[in-house]
C-alpha cells in the first residue's frame, strides 16, 4: 500500500502529444495590438504635452509674480522701482565723444546694477548680492563668477534655451560669462538712446538727457516704470499701478553671441524692453527680421544663420551696432505673461491690439490718442482707459 502511494506520488506525468499546437498570439493580432497601442499614443501624446506646458507655465507665472513683489518691496524700502540699468555719465564722457545710443557692454562697459541685481536681497539671494562689487562696473573681471550665477526664480522653464552657454564677448569689451535669464523690465515705448532737443517736436528740454528717450519731460507719455539711471514711484504712475506694465517676459538668445536674456546685463533685450511698438517691433512675439536691434547681433547672426532666428520668431536686426529696441518674447504657445505695477499678474495673447505699430512713436505730436490696448497697459502717463477684457 505504501509501495502504491509512493509510486503515484512521483509517477512521471504523460507527455503531451507533440501534435497539439501551442496557445499565443499571431503576428496579425500582436500587429493589431502594436497598432492600437500607437494609436492610443498618439492620441495622448498632445494632452501630456500640455499638461507639461501649462505646469510649465504656472511656474513661469509664479516666477513673473515673485519678481513683481520683490520690486514692489524695493519700492517700498527706496520710495521708487529700481532703475532698469545704470551707467556713470563721466565714464562716457571720458571716451572723448558723446555717442548718439548707449552702446551695450561690447561698446561701453561702464554699467553697474540693473534692476535685476537690485532685488537680489528681495528674492531671498542677499548673500548674491553681497558677493557683487557695486564700485566696480557688472562688467569688471571681479564680478564675473556673479554675473554668471543661474537663479531659479529669473528662468522660465518653458524656455528651451536658458540652459544653454553663458554669453561671450571679448574681455577688453565686457568680459564673458553672464547667465541667461526670462524676464525683462518695462522700460519706454520709445528706443532706448539719449534724449535730445532735436531728437522729437514733442521736446520741450533744454539740454539732452542721458536716460533714454521716453523720459523727458516731453515724452513722458511713452514711458513704462524703469528707464536707464531713473524710475518711477507708484505716485508717478499716472494711469495707476493695476493699469501698467511693470515686468515682460523675454527669451533666451538662440547663439554665445545672441546678448538677448541675460539677466545681470542693462540693455534692451536683455533685461529691459524698449519700443515695442514702434517701427518694425509690434507688440510681444513680432517675428519680423530687424524686430530686435541688440548690439552684436551681426556675430549672432553668423553664428545661428538668418534661418534659425527666422523659425523661432526671434526677429534680430542683423546691423549689430547698438542696442536700442527690443520687445517681450516668450516660448509659450500663443502670448507672453506680465505683471503688473500691483504685483498682479496675467497672461497677454500675442493678437492683443496694437495700434501704433509701424511709425516712431518719438515723432508723433499726438500719438498717444490712438494707442492700442498693448500701448496702454505698456506706458504710465499716457491717459489711456482701458478694460481686461481688451486681452
Amino acid at each position: 500500500m505504501k509501495h502504491k502511494l509512493f509510486s503515484s506520488m512521483h509517477r512521471i506525468p504523460a507527455r503531451r502529444n507533440s501534435c497539439t499546437p501551442d496557445k499565443g498570439f499571431t503576428l496579425v493580432e500582436l500587429l493589431v495590438v502594436i497598432a492600437i497601442i500607437g494609436v492610443l499614443v498618439a492620441l495622448l501624446l498632445p494632452a501630456v504635452q500640455a499638461a507639461r506646458e501649462a505646469a510649465r507655465r504656472s511656474q513661469c507665472i509664479n516666477n513673473v509674480k515673485q519678481l513683481a513683489l520683490a520690486c514692489v518691496t524695493y519700492h517700498d524700502t527706496k520710495k521708487s522701482f529700481p532703475p532698469a540699468l545704470t551707467y556713470s555719465e563721466a565714464a562716457l564722457a571720458a571716451r572723448g565723444s558723446t555717442p548718439t545710443n548707449m552702446a551695450g557692454v561690447d561698446g561701453n562697459p561702464y554699467h553697474g546694477p540693473n534692476w535685476a541685481i537690485m532685488i537680489l536681497p528681495f528674492i531671498e539671494q542677499q548673500t548674491l548680492y553681497s558677493r557683487f562689487n557695486l564700485k566696480e562696473y557688472i562688467s569688471a573681471d571681479v564680478n564675473r563668477e556673479f554675473r554668471g550665477q543661474r537663479i531659479e526664480t529669473m528662468q522660465c522653464p518653458t524656455d528651451s534655451a536658458f540652459n544653454t552657454q553663458p554669453f561671450e564677448v571679448p574681455a577688453p569689451l565686457g568680459g564673458g560669462n553672464w547667465a541667461r535669464g526670462n524676464y525683462g523690465a518695462n522700460s519706454s515705448m520709445s528706443h532706448m538712446q539719449k534724449d535730445n532737443v532735436a531728437y522729437s517736436p514733442k521736446h520741450t528740454d533744454s539740454a539732452p538727457v542721458w536716460f533714454g528717450t521716453g523720459w523727458a519731460a516731453g515724452l513722458s507719455w511713452t514711458r513704462g516704470i524703469m528707464g536707464g539711471n531713473t524710475s518711477l514711484a507708484i505716485k508717478q504712475i499716472e494711469d495707476g499701478t493695476s493699469n501698467t506694465v511693470l515686468l515682460v517676459e523675454l527669451r533666451a538668445g538662440l547663439t554665445p553671441g545672441d546678448r538677448r536674456g541675460i539677466w545681470a546685463m542693462g540693455m534692451a533685450g536683455a533685461s529691459s524692453v524698449w519700443a515695442h511698438s514702434t517701427d518694425d517691433c509690434l507688440g510681444p512675439n513680432y517675428c519680423a527680421v530687424g524686430a530686435d536691434n541688440i548690439l552684436g547681433s551681426n556675430r549672432a547672426v553668423s553664428e545661428g544663420g538668418e534661418d534659425l532666428f527666422a523659425q523661432n520668431c526671434m526677429g534680430i536686426s542683423s546691423g549689430g551696432s547698438t542696442s536700442f529696441q527690443a520687445g517681450p518674447r516668450s516660448q509659450h504657445p500663443g502670448g507672453v505673461a506680465i505683471a503688473f505695477a500691483d504685483g498682479s499678474v496675467t497672461f497677454i495673447t500675442d493678437n492683443i491690439e496694437v495700434h501704433h505699430g509701424g511709425r516712431n512713436i518719438a515723432y508723433e505730436t499726438d500719438g498717444y490718442n490712438d494707442f492700442g490696448a498693448w500701448e496702454k497697459i505698456m506706458c504710465s502717463s499716457d491717459g489711456g482707459m482701458f478694460n481686461r477684457n481688451e486681452f
